[in-house]
């Protein structure tokens, strides 16, 4: 439509991806010294973020909003309620140890659970 009105398309994506770039860079300024940088420091949150999108279903908004409330409240509820139960059942160091390992793979077993019943996601994108 924009292009339609005659707006040079090639010049708006570039202008775009180049404040996207200078965006990102402002980020890393702001954060360097706050945080340790290296090489793979987003790699957790790109991680969870590809568990999210493939929870909600890949192209969908209402899918990544659904994912991430389930993934946020499956992290959230394993993380408070895990430990403790296991704490009643095994001794404290084993239940401690396998308690963070559970609470760590709970989302990737979540995914495992969504995909085995709708493979596309919860909220595929209309094509």
């Amino acid at each position: 439509m924009v292009d339609a009105l005659g707006v040079n398309m090639r010049l708006l994506y570039m202008s775009v991806f180049g404040l996207g770039a200078v965006l990102c860079g402002l980020a890393g300024v702001m954060a360097a010294p706050l945080l340790a940088v290296e090489i793979a420091m987003g790699e957790r949150i790109l991680i969870t973020t590809f568990v999210v999108i493939v929870i909600g279903g890949v192209g969908s908004i209402r899918g990544a909003f659904v994912g991430a409330m389930l993934v946020g409240m499956v992290d959230s509820l394993g993380r408070a309620y895990v430990p403790q139960i296991l704490t009643s059942l095994l001794p404290f160091s084993v239940a401690d140890t396998l308690g963070a390992g559970l609470v760590s793979a709970s989302i990737y077993v979540l995914m495992a659970l969504v995909l085995l019943v709708r493979p596309y996601g919860l909220f595929p994108a209309r094509s």
